[in-house]
């Protein structure tokens, strides 16, 4: 059986940033602890599909876009 690619989530760290958020203040705001969001940031744990929704609405990002953020593979 084949491992998921790990994901690459430099795209969404930037897109915190450039709504002028940091990590913390992005976790509070889609409920969840800055522990679990860097996890998930680190690839530890994939986001889960409320989880990106809710990121998709704080951060502006369009449907069209989310695997520009969330589904981007490592190279």
């Amino acid at each position: 059986m084949s491992k998921m690619p790990e994901m690459d989530y430099n795209r969404l760290r930037g897109r915190i940033t450039e709504c002028g958020l940091t990590q913390k203040e992005c976790a509070e705001k889609i409920g969840v602890s800055e522990g679990q969001l860097n996890r998930k940031l680190a690839g530890e744990f994939a986001f889960r599909q409320d989880e990106i929704s809710r990121l998709c609405d704080l951060l502006s990002i369009p449907v069209t876009k989310i695997g520009h953020y969330f589904f981007c593979p490592k190279s």
